[in-house]
């Protein structure tokens, strides 16, 4: 898959918006190692996507970075075995992310119906 392929199948946002995801020029030199910028995002969404790449056996080194304190990017770096690509990790890893974030959202609905916990005001004192 060609890198102008792979920005529309990630990214399908108007070309005026910003892009939310793009791979950083020069950093995939082979289809298994790539560098992926995430716009308007931290260490929250950082860190849990790089622990969901872990989580794939095809995956061999996965880490995220903040480039500046002042920057709201987050660069993922991600190396696969040679049965996979880096964008196929990086797409199975926002799926795999997602599916675990709809899984706990069901999870709390469902006990938030059960009605089956105490709730206290708090006192101001």
């Amino acid at each position: 898959m060609s890198t102008s392929k792979l920005v529309r199948k990630i990214d399908k946002s108007p070309k005026s918006e910003k892009k939310k995801l793009i791979i950083v020029p020069k950093t995939m030199i082979e289809p298994q190692c790539a560098t992926f910028r995430l716009t308007d995002e931290d260490h929250t969404l950082g860190n849990a996507l790089r622990w969901t790449l872990m989580k794939n056996s095809e995956v061999d080194f996965a880490s995220y970075s903040i480039p500046h304190p002042s920057e709201t990017a987050t660069n993922i770096r991600v190396q696969t075995s040679e049965k996979s690509t880096a964008v196929e990790a990086m797409l199975k890893g926002l799926d795999d992310l997602s599916n675990i974030c709809r899984h706990v959202i069901h999870s709390v609905q469902v006990e938030l119906a059960k009605g089956e916990f105490e709730y206290e005001e708090e006192s101001i004192m």
